[in-house]
């Protein structure tokens, strides 16, 4: 029986390598640039909603929507380009029917009277040109309202019928429900009364949940604040119902909060003023967050009155920090990781006065919009690229035929690669007759654990069980669950996965389950950021010449995955090096994946690092030349390379593997699968406990290899 090599082990014995403190298992971190200006003529206040799709091949049709003061546009490159859309939108969901339809209700009432404990809004339909009139959208409350208004974050529940809102009005702020699309809205709960609620945005939390971020108004000054509170609130499940008290997060920086659910289960927290910042959940429920990151910031510093508020001429008083950019924030999921984030340089009317004696912002007193694209990757390292596997066929469903679910009448098809697509809304959701779902993967692979957004018809969670020949199953013992991961208390070897709702159906038409994660032994880099080294799980290195890359900035290399690590030495003083520190230990197999790239490679050096006694040693040294040929090192030679190991190159410019099964008397050799040598030690050695790759030398230059799927195993 194998054992693999334990997170908590590399990270306390990381040091045997680097002679530093221990690596982390994995590092929860955020990639956030500055905002960079794209539409300098746009006014502001923006929000942003998804309305991509994705296909039964897995790809998906990216579609942006941007509104702003100054009307509605759309992006089908991520937010690199815009076009005009026609109509006004406010805030957007998509249903779970047969069209997919994304629909608008209006954020401001209609005007139309209809009762003391009811409001109307325009809804609209969205179309390829852009919003068209559908109809209006009516909210019964469960008191008397003198006020109403929606807000950001309206979230279509697992069951793919019902659909929640968040309102507000000057004494409360609430949740409303729909079931027909959102014609008809109905109170189920108060998140919060009293004076001042001022914004509400909703969204699932990975546990299953809900919450709620709200914007109080504090301390005012006629009708303008002297400051913005931030709050939440939670619910355990996803009733709409069974809300807590709201807590509060911050004094400042509550205006128009927004809140979303992220495809790896963290949670991401918009809001401004003063500035524009982000919060983060990474454990996606929404109970501690970090503190706030700044994503802009664009204020006057000259022109306040002695109190440090600004009077215009006959105009509304407002503190000076708060002119500038309004500090509402737009965010809209680009990938399971990653979200696009946009604000506005200048409050639409009021935050860049004319008066030349409001002055010295940081960029302008120009009307235009800002927009940063922004990394959020949890600590579960090893993620495998499903998304990858399914485009290329390399993962298949099992499962046949799916269902048809959410509206009864004209119900939403599922298809496999809602899964897999980075969405985790229930609007895409893969759904079978029995409520069960096999993995098939590529090849068996060491699995630690799932990612998964579910919904269950009841209170048990999931049954999980793995199989290596998809006829013998076993369920993995697991550790305690956290947020959507649901972590195996150790690896477990599997090219099958079945992921089943052990609870009695009670409606057959709800959704299931809305998007996997699956978790591997194997170093992967989905969640490092590129340009950077990667982080956690042993990682020992940081040359400056071993960095993570997408995909495509490496167009020739074929995309087994999204991301790779990049050894590229172009530099005469440096070695391109990576290196993974590990237990100990006095057998293991270590195995990568790896591609020459370019026409310049002198070669790629790896090893298996460990000590003789208390001294640094090699046991084990390879060279695999730029030709193809891979010769074995023996330390008492010089120079060490004897003749190649195997008989006929291997091409350069294609992916090949290389698995080492070492203990301390020899090390066999396989390259592509094929047993190519036997080989004794290249040094004397006690002991093994590291893994390193690398370029040829510190003067020469030209090497370039893309590395990817490093694991290590030790037998027991």
């Amino acid at each position: 029986m194998n054992r693999l090599l334990t997170v908590a082990t590399l990270a306390t014995l990381a040091m045997a390598v680097t002679g530093q403190a221990g690596a982390e298992p994995g590092v929860d971190h955020a990639h956030v640039p500055g905002g960079q200006r794209f539409l300098t003529a746009a006014t502001g206040a923006p929000a942003l909603f998804d309305a991509g799709v994705t296909a039964a091949d897995g790809k998906r049709a990216a579609r942006l929507l941007l509104s702003s003061a100054d009307g509605t546009r759309q992006s089908t490159d991520g937010g690199t380009t815009w076009s005009s859309l026609a109509g006004t939108s406010g805030t957007p969901f998509r249903l779970a029917n047969a069209t997919g339809d994304v629909v608008a209700v209006d954020l401001d009432t209609d005007g139309t009277a209809c009762g003391d404990t009811c409001a109307r809004f325009a809804r609209k339909l969205l179309s390829a040109g852009g919003w068209t009139d559908a109809g209006t959208a009516t909210v019964t409350f469960a008191q008397p309202v003198t006020s109403a208004r929606f807000g950001r974050g309206v979230v279509l529940l697992g069951d793919g019928k019902t659909v929640l809102a968040p309102v507000y009005g000057s004494s409360f702020a609430a949740v409303v429900a729909s079931t027909d699309g959102g014609v008809t809205w109905t109170e189920t709960a108060r998140l919060a009364t009293g004076a001042g609620w001022s914004a509400a945005s909703l969204s699932p939390t990975a546990g299953g949940g809900l919450i709620a971020a709200l914007g109080k108004d504090e301390n005012p000054r006629g009708e303008v604040p002297a400051n913005v509170a931030l709050y939440t609130v939670k619910t355990p499940a996803q009733s709409g119902t069974g809300w807590g008290a709201p807590v509060r997060v911050a004094s400042g920086t509550g205006n128009a909060p927004s809140v979303t659910l992220l495809g790896n289960g963290a949670l991401v927290l918009s809001s401004g003023r003063p500035d524009n910042v982000l919060r983060f959940s990474f454990d996606g429920e929404g109970t501690a967050w970090t503190s706030p990151t700044t994503v802009y910031q664009n204020h006057p510093t000259a022109g306040a009155d002695a109190d440090g508020w600004y009077t215009p001429d006959g105009g509304t008083a407002r503190p000076l920090r708060h002119l500038g950019s309004s500090g509402t924030v737009g965010i809209a999921p680009l990938a399971g990781n990653r979200v696009l984030v946009t604000g506005d340089n200048c409050a639409p009317g009021w935050g860049c006065p004319a008066d030349p004696a409001v002055r010295g912002y940081q960029v302008d007193g120009a009307a235009a919009l800002w927009r940063s694209q922004v990394e959020v990757d949890t600590e579960q390292w090893g993620k495998a690229d499903l998304t990858t596997m399914f485009q290329r066929g390399e993962l298949t469903v099992m499962d046949s035929p799916l269902s048809c679910y959410g509206d009864a009448a004209a119900c939403r098809r599922s298809l496999a690669a809602y899964a897999f697509d980075g969405d985790p809304r229930a609007d895409s959701s893969l759904v079978t007759g029995n409520r069960s779902v096999t993995l098939r993967l590529p090849r068996a692979v060491p699995v630690t654990g799932l990612g998964l957004h579910v919904w269950s018809q009841g209170a048990t969670d999931v049954r999980i069980e793995t199989s290596a020949d998809g006829t013998t199953w076993t369920a993995p013992a697991l550790g305690a669950r956290d947020g959507f991961l649901r972590p195996f208390s150790a690896p477990v070897t599997a090219r099958y996965v079945r992921i089943s709702d052990p609870n009695p159906v009670t409606d057959p038409s709800a959704g299931f389950l809305h998007e996997i994660e699956l978790y591997t032994a194997a170093v992967t880099f989905e969640h490092d950021y590129p340009g950077q080294p990667p982080r956690g799980n042993g990682w020992a290195t940081t040359s400056t010449l071993a960095t993570v890359v997408n995909q495509p900035a490496v167009p020739s290399a074929e995309k087994v995955s999204s991301r790779f690590l990049r050894i590229k030495d172009d530099s005469t003083t440096q070695i391109g090096r990576a290196t993974w520190a590990h237990a100990a230990t006095t057998s293991v197999t270590a195995e990568f994946r790896f591609l020459g790239n370019g026409q310049t490679n002198k070669g790629l050096l790896f090893s298996l690092k460990g000590k003789n006694g208390t001294a640094a040693a090699t046991p084990y040294g390879f060279w695999l030349t730029g030709a193809g040929m891979l010769h074995w090192a023996n330390y008492g030679q010089n120079p060490p390379w004897g003749s190649a190991l195997n008989q006929t190159a291997i091409t350069m410019g294609t992916w090949h593997t290389v698995r080492l099964v070492a203990t301390m008397t020899q090390v066999q050799v396989y390259l592509d699968g094929a047993l190519v040598a036997t080989k004794p030690k290249s040094q004397a050695a006690t002991a093994i406990d590291a893994v390193e790759l690398g370029s040829t030398g510190t003067s020469t230059t030209g090497d370039d290899w893309l590395i990817d799927d490093v694991a290590y195993t030790s037998p027991t």
